[in-house]
């Protein structure tokens, strides 16, 4: 654990000097490796504690840094990505969290997310988006079913 600690102030402290041009370092792949780190870092420590009701809103955010990162690593650039990677983590966050007023946000960003792939041409994501809108419809109805006996 101290390790992990160190490492990430030293992630930080790096990504500061960075950020505000003291050292002139820069990779896109490098910072889409590092940004998908911090979102797997995050999952897997939620994860590991066992997701608590509570505590699933940290899933909204690293599951944006984590897919972002995938994204960049795709080389899958644009307002897609973006509106992607936000829909991914409503899904999560209303996933674990079972709260009844995320279907609403997440719907709009679900029909966001397929006109945006859309209208940039990438059929991939379309059925990728497609893909989680219908595991999240046969939850949901799942769930109903099972409310309703």
């Amino acid at each position: 654990m101290r390790k992990t600690v160190i490492a990430m102030f030293v992630l930080l402290v790096f990504f500061t000097l960075e950020t505000f041009h003291l050292i002139q370092w820069y990779n896109a792949n490098v910072w889409a490796l590092i940004v998908f780190s911090f979102g797997l870092i995050v999952h897997i420590y939620v994860f590991k504690r066992g997701v608590r009701e509570h505590d699933a809103f940290l899933l909204l955010p690293a599951a944006i840094a984590l897919w972002m990162g995938v994204f960049s690593l795709l080389l899958l650039h644009g307002g897609t990505m973006y509106v992607l990677a936000f829909t991914i983590g409503l899904f999560e966050w209303w996933l674990f969290s079972k709260e009844q007023w995320l279907e609403t946000p997440l719907l709009f960003c679900f029909g966001c997310s397929v006109v945006a792939s859309l209208e940039e041409g990438h059929m991939l994501l379309v059925l990728f988006v497609l893909t989680i809108g219908m595991g999240a419809y046969a939850y949901h109805t799942k769930r109903e079913r099972a409310n309703a006996h």
